[in-house]
Parts: structure tokens; sequence; C-alpha cells
């Protein structure tokens, strides 16, 4: 049975982002949450389910969502503390609309809080045994390596990459709650004179570190059509998780890492490609969106590097993405501002950057285990419409 607009974002928050210390990561996820409950038009009595994404430097958290809802006085029927890394946003927005369809719950909170320097902790990554003696010891020398992999096989350039970085960045200028937002103009030229971080990776192609919390209000397509804002209806979905990583999954030679995840998405919704037009690409790193345009059938295989050129994802290209300046920008919440400004892009409230008959918007998150063995990637889609 197909949940195509039964289920739709009624409300939608984000704090303020940046590096911001002092403020912990149940501040910040609380706030959010406030912030969606009331721009939905709702109040937390209305709220009876809760979602939450597992905190990135909090150690560990039993319980973690059903203590969140406790603090906002939420008394919820159903509750969950998610983590597939960046593709959980989406995916607890996903797992909002099942919840309800089975009559579990009516209105659920979809939030996530991150402090980066929280007092006495300290951000370890386990299990590097198997990756240590290679250098990849993290986030950056694995996606260089998935770079360097694209450049040899497809003939990927830096300056293409840097196409990617200067197009969401001059998005930022025109976001006054961006993170990272340039003064003027953001150049070529600027992208290939930051310094190197990890070969062929430029500073410029590496999102920013970001304290905050952001939100989505998620319920029935009826009970949002009676709220304080138009509804924004989830018309398909979908979920991928592999073990890929440079090539495709060995034994599986035709399998790409989230095809599987569009492709569901695609279907349930009844539209094609050509029908987007605005779209939320993660984007941690450069690279990661020129795989998803490849890996989600916005391009052939190979591809992705001539298909960003000319402005495509530019605000007046053939794909406007990022238009709030994304990871690389905006602020790494996870992905939950690409959620926020989907539904933003929408309703028409973007301003400046706001894309021109917006009606119909893709959005996917990606996340997983790739610094461990075995290397797990997860991603998750949705198809928005006003």
């Amino acid at each position: 049975m197909s949940l195509k607009d039964k289920y739709a974002i009624a409300g939608v928050g984000l704090t303020k982002v940046g590096k911001i210390p002092g403020v912990s990561t149940m501040s910040f996820t609380l706030e959010a949450m406030k912030i969606a409950i009331e721009d939905a038009g709702l109040t937390r009595d209305d709220v009876d389910g809760a979602l939450l994404l597992s905190p990135v430097r909090m150690g560990e958290q039993h319980g973690w969502g059903a203590r969140v809802a406790a603090l906002m006085e939420i008394s919820t029927t159903f509750t969950n503390t998610m983590d597939i890394g960046g593709a959980t946003p989406i995916a607890m927005i996903q797992t909002a609309a099942m919840a309800i369809e089975a009559g579990m719950c009516n209105v659920v909170v979809c939030a996530f809080g991150n402090q980066n320097n929280p007092q006495g902790v300290h951000m370890t990554l386990p299990n590097l045994e198997f990756t240590m003696p290679y250098g990849d010891i993290g986030a950056i020398p694995f996606q260089a390596h998935i770079a360097r992999h694209h450049m040899h096989e497809y003939g990927l350039t830096s300056r293409q990459l840097g196409e990617i970085a200067v197009t969401f960045r001059n998005h930022a200028c025109l976001n006054p709650d961006a993170q990272m937002r340039p003064k003027g103009p953001f150049t070529i030229e600027d992208h290939q004179s930051s310094r190197m971080v990890i070969e062929p990776l430029h500073l410029l192609d590496v999102c920013v570190n970001t304290d905050g919390g952001g939100a989505v209000v998620v319920t029935s397509a009826e009970r949002a059509k009676d709220l304080k804002h138009p509804p924004v209806y989830i018309m398909g979905m979908g979920q991928s998780h592999s073990s890929e990583v440079m090539p495709p999954w060995p034994g599986k030679t035709e399998h790409r890492g989230g095809t599987k995840a569009a492709e569901m998405a695609f279907e349930m919704a009844g539209v094609t490609h050509n029908d987007i037009d605005v779209a939320q690409l993660y984007d941690g790193f450069t690279i990661l969106v020129i795989n998803e345009l490849e890996n989600f059938g916005f391009c052939k295989l190979g591809e992705g590097g001539s298909f960003v050129e000319e402005g495509r994802l530019r605000l007046d290209g053939a794909l406007p993405s990022n238009t709030a300046g994304g990871l690389l920008s905006e602020g790494h919440l996870m992905g939950m501002g690409h959620v926020v400004e989907a539904v933003r892009q929408l309703r028409g409230q973007c301003g400046e950057r706001q894309v021109k008959d917006a009606e119909i918007c893709f959005v996917n998150g990606y996340g997983g285990a790739p610094h461990e063995y075995p290397p797990t990637l997860s991603y998750s889609t949705l198809i928005l419409r006003r």
C-alpha cells in the first residue's frame, strides 16, 4: 500500500547554527522542537510521537528520545532514538509516517541537536584497527579516496568539484542564517587556492563543523490542512543500505549505493527526474554530490563532473540544489537543514534564493559507518510537493 500524499510536513525549525559554546545538545534539541511545533501552529499537547537522532558526541545515552520528550513535557505513545548517520533525519520522517499509518500516534516531532565541544567529553572513533594503516582515520580521508578513484576512473577534475563548492557557497550568500556566508561572489579561483586538506580535497570541498539543532513535525495530510501553513506532502520515500565503498559492492557488480533508495521514492511518487524543480543533496563533501547525482539517476555513471558544469545546480540552473548553502555552508546538522530548506522552498518562503514556481523537491540523506569493518553506507530519500 502506497503512502503517497497521505502524510505531510506541517512544521520545521532550526536554531541558530555555528560555533556556539555554552549551549548543550539537549538545549539545542529542545529549542528546535519548540520552534517546529510553533511553526506548525500546534502545542506540545498535540504531539504524541518523538523521534530523535542519537547525539554525536554525548557518549552512551540510553532512552535519549524518551528523555527529550519528557523534558518537553510531551506524553508520547511512540518514541525512538535512531542512528544511521546523516541518513537519519529523512529516515525519521519516513518512520513517523509509517508509525502514524500504523495507528501508534498522530503527530510526530523528529529532531536533532549537536554540540561539538561538550564539557568533559572527548570525541573518538571506534574500531580503527582495520583502516588506520591506510591513513583512513575519519570522513575526510575516506572521501578523498572516493574522489581520487572517480578522477582515475572517469576523469573528474578538481575544478568540477569546485563548481559545487562555489555554487552552494554563493547560495549561502543569500541566506542570512548561514554559518559560512561569504561576503561577495565566490569563485573557482577561491576554491582552487584554498589549502589542500587531504589530496585531492581542498578545504572548500569540506563541510563546516556546526553546533545547533533542527526539527520537523509530521502528521496526516488531513490534519495538516487545518494547520498554520499549507502542508508539504510526502510523495515518495526510499532507503538503501550497502557495503560498497569505491567500486560497486564486491560480488554485486551492478549495485550502486543509494540507487534503490531513489528508485523507491520516484516509483512511489509517480514522477520522473525531469519533474524535480529543486533538490537538497547531502553535501558533507563535494564528491558526495557527484556520486549522488550519478547513483540517483540524474546523470549517467561517470558523468557527474560534466553534469555540474555550466551552472546546472545554480538557482537559475536546470536542477537548483542546496539553495540555503547546504552542509558546506549553511551548517552541518546531519541534513536537518536540507529538509527545512525543502519545506521553505515549497512554501515560497526563501526570498532572494527562492526557486521560481518550485512544486516538487528531492531530498536525500547519507550516513553509515564507512570507517569501521565492515564499512556500511546508508541512503534515505524523500520527494516532497507543495
